[in-house]
């Protein structure tokens, strides 16, 4: 079970990256991409506009989160706690397993009191195992329901996931209640067994949302720089300064490469559907997502370059983005 609460502790991390192939290094002009990298380019520029939709919509209409904000801090609790009873039993457990193991065998009375005690102690653990898992599925569906970069439908659609994950965990919780004192060791190995199979599901639904959640963070990123560049190209429009407008260039050139690791990461993730993918479908979603987010630092260099450049130009220039919730 130390497996399974690393993995449910652990944090999606970015491991490596990825070079990046600059499709004009291809020698391939847009008459010339196939149908489907049309196809893969209108659907990325699709859901850009969508969100982009989206958020100028919630200038009117902002989400009511309050009541998800209590959620959260209710949860945030209640999985504090039973991190807490886990780590105790575990600790119980832990303390009596060699007890345990020279009892197995013994018909003294005292060994068979030990052993039918550590067959309650490890069905509590195994059941605080589920329960900590249950309360980190419930924290992350908190966290999903708060968050400002995912659209309504993706956060009903997420929420849903995680409910249908939660109640496997559960369901699996109440047959562990059939667990008895007089449970045979290779019974209670059976369940342990189960649970552990069980989080493998869990697990790449678990990994694709935190890796979504990552990706729309991003995505909000490069609309929101993407409005600071349509009002850079509009003021430099009427400069014509040969300067100027070649670090938009730069600065447009480093937005449209950062979404296209964004839909690779996409791609990534969304293949990933069973637990002999979830790892290598992570690492790789991850490396795409960081070679976005270092396109995005690229753009805000190339962003002070032209900043400077109306400065110097007496141009004012707002970096606010209109019908945008700022962050």
């Amino acid at each position: 079970m130390k497996k399974i609460l690393s993995l449910v502790l652990g944090i999606i991390l970015i491991l490596s990256v990825v070079s990046f192939a600059d499709d004009s290094s291809s020698g391939k002009s847009g008459d010339d991409r196939t149908l489907d990298d049309r196809e893969r380019l209108d659907k990325r520029n699709n859901e850009f506009s969508e969100f982009r939709e989206e958020l100028n919509a919630r200038k009117e209409a902002k989400r009511d989160v309050k009541e998800a904000k209590n959620e959260l801090e209710r949860v945030k609790v209640a999985y504090k706690n039973v991190k807490e009873n886990y780590q105790s039993k575990k600790m119980e457990l832990l303390q009596s397993r060699n007890k345990y193991r020279d009892c197995l065998n013994s018909e003294e009375e005292q060994c068979r009191l030990m052993v039918k005690k550590t067959n309650m102690i490890t069905k509590e653990h195994l059941i605080n195992s589920l329960d900590l898992i249950i309360k980190n599925l419930e924290q992350m569906k908190s966290n999903m329901q708060l968050s400002a970069d995912l659209t309504h439908e993706e956060i009903s659609e997420i929420t849903n996931v995680i409910d249908e994950q939660i109640k496997k965990m559960q369901d699996a919780r109440l047959k562990l209640e059939t667990i008895d004192e007089n449970t045979s060791r290779d019974e209670i190995r059976e369940a342990a067994s189960n649970i552990r199979q069980l989080w493998q599901e869990v697990k790449v639904h678990h990994n694709k949302i935190k890796l979504r959640h990552l990706g729309a963070r991003l995505r909000t990123l490069i609309v929101k720089a993407e409005i600071v560049g349509e009002r850079a190209r509009e003021k430099a429009s009427a400069m014509n300064l040969e300067k100027l407008n070649s670090l938009i260039e730069n600065y447009e050139d480093e937005l449209e490469k950062a979404k296209e690791q964004y839909s690779l990461g996409k791609e990534a993730w969304e293949k990933m559907l069973v637990p002999t993918q979830a790892d290598e479908s992570t690492r790789e979603s991850q490396r795409y997502l960081k070679e976005a987010n270092n396109h995005l630092k690229n753009a805000r260099e190339k962003l002070r370059g032209i900043i400077q450049e109306f400065r110097n130009n007496k141009v004012k220039f707002s970096l606010d983005t209109e019908g945008v919730e700022q962050q």
